[in-house]
């Protein structure tokens, strides 16, 4: 989900941001489960990149950006757990950002319940492996932590998710 330019095209940092911002909005509401902190971190982002925007764009600026930007929302979500904000927005508004249809016969909350109820670190390596489409290793860059702990936590947080499933299955009977 990178954006790829040919070799030697200087790719300025607006375009940069026009073609990465729906991805990477998406992402940080994942994180976050509000619009609107989801775009406050994400303008942030782009200023922390903008200022290293030559270092940056040698590289893969959109892995940088999506680093901090995940960085910025588990620092946002242990601030949050602290002040015990209730937050607003939820995956509809991600819905409506994708322009995807919604999935007929499954309803969001409960799903969102249990994403928002994962700790950071968990929703982090679920949102970037299954919403980014990222490999362990990516993930492990993008987060500073090793292949070992991704893997950790994609099976506490799929463990989680399947006794929800379990749950909610026991519940409809």
């Amino acid at each position: 989900m990178s954006t790829q330019e040919p070799r030697g095209a200087e790719v300025t940092f607006e375009e940069f941001v026009t073609a990465t911002a729906g991805r990477l909005l998406r992402t940080a509401v994942f994180m976050v489960y509000d619009r609107h902190l989801a775009e406050d971190l994400l303008q942030i982002a782009y200023e922390r990149v903008a200022r290293r925007w030559r270092r940056v764009a040698s590289g893969n600026p959109e892995a940088y950006t999506r680093r901090v930007l995940v960085n910025l929302a588990i620092d946002e979500n242990k601030r949050r757990a602290r002040r015990r904000d209730t937050p607003v927005g939820s995956v509809m508004d991600v819905e409506r950002l994708a322009a995807a249809p919604p999935v007929a016969g499954i309803p969001g909350g409960d799903l969102d319940e249990v994403l928002r109820a994962l700790p950071a670190k968990q929703r982090a390596v679920v949102v970037l492996r299954y919403w980014c489409d990222l490999s362990e290793h990516e993930i492990a860059e993008t987060l500073g932590i090793s292949r070992g702990t991704v893997k950790s936590h994609t099976a506490r947080a799929m463990a989680a998710l399947r006794e929800h499933m379990r749950e909610g299955r026991a519940h409809e009977r």
